[in-house]
């Protein structure tokens, strides 16, 4: 992942704006140390729970979207993902503003850009979702209540998931011979591990697991999957294919060697959230997902950090 500091080029800048890449990978399960000790148990507790999880998915079908789209779609798919594309370059701008501060701090002034870029996305993107070009589907979105709760039940659901892939296939490639991936993957957390600043745990927590999920999922989930749905897909593949995309636009937050495993698991990550939205008709459930699973992340590099 580029970082934001002075010496980074405005297409990196541009790009880590336009990506928002700030879902650390749980590589704490893909490390070659994992058949050793605590890492191995904890590795056999997720994959157990992945399996219980992976029955009941299955046994409920949820891994299928309803067939009739819900919630908000845009009138027009090309509206939609041009909406979309202005997402990106608002969170491009808005970074840039925080320039404005002049933080002499490099980690603090990072972390102005990502709060700064998040919060110019998320008011596109519900002005947009809110706007005369998007119409009510014929399906009604879920009630608030109802979405937190299906928000927790897939967290429970596709965490264990998303992290049992990641730990199978990180043992399958150092097996192969390709090297662990790194025990802290994102950048935002190796900045928080060696800043050692209480002030700046709570704001990167704050941004990581409040501002990030829902600027994140009004632009991908709000925004984007809608009008893949206004452009002719079914649910599931609209999830299935925003979730690409998701995994994709991430690819710098993930280090060379662990994109093999990062990668799957985003897509996976994505797909659940995705297919939230098409239950709920709206994002506070996928954000709910986004949010906890982002929050775990921290939670893990401190833990680990004592």
């Amino acid at each position: 992942m580029v970082g934001y500091g002075p010496g980074s080029s405005m297409q990196e800048h541009a790009f880590n704006i336009t990506t928002c890449p700030y879902i650390d990978i749980p590589a704490v399960l893909l490390q070659s140390e994992a058949a050793g000790g605590g890492d191995a148990t904890f590795a056999a507790v997720v994959c157990a729970l992945a399996a219980v999880a992976g029955w009941v998915v299955v046994r409920g079908r949820l891994y299928k979207a309803p067939r009739d789209a819900a919630g908000r779609l845009p009138k027009d798919a090309l509206l939609g993902v041009i909406a979309a594309m202005v997402f990106s370059i608002v969170g491009t701008l808005g970074a840039m503003g925080a320039r404005a501060l002049a933080l002499e701090d490099p980690d603090y002034a990072r972390l102005a850009q990502g709060v700064f870029g998040n919060t110019a996305q998320l008011a596109l993107a519900l002005l947009a979702i809110l706007a005369a070009f998007f119409v009510d589907a014929t399906r009604a979105a879920a009630r608030p209540r109802t979405e937190l709760t299906e928000g927790v039940i897939g967290f429970a659901l596709a965490t264990p998931v998303v992290f049992a892939l990641g730990f199978v296939i990180g043992q399958a490639t150092t097996l192969l011979g390709h090297p662990p991936t790194p025990e802290t993957s994102h950048a935002t957390l190796r900045i928080l591990e060696a800043k050692g600043d209480a002030l700046f745990t709570v704001l990167t927590l704050a941004h990581v697991a409040l501002l990030v999920p829902l600027a994140e999922e009004a632009g991908y989930r709000g925004l984007l999957q809608p009008s893949l749905r206004r452009a002719g897909l079914g649910g599931t593949a609209a999830a299935l294919a925003t979730a690409v995309v998701f995994a994709a636009i991430h690819w710098s937050a993930i280090p060379a060697e662990g994109r093999a495993a990062g990668l799957p698991m985003l897509v996976v990550l994505g797909f659940a959230m995705g297919l939230l939205r098409e239950r709920t008709g709206g994002i506070l459930a996928p954000a709910v997902l986004h949010a906890a699973f982002n929050a775990l992340n921290v939670w893990m590099t401190l833990a680990r950090d004592g």
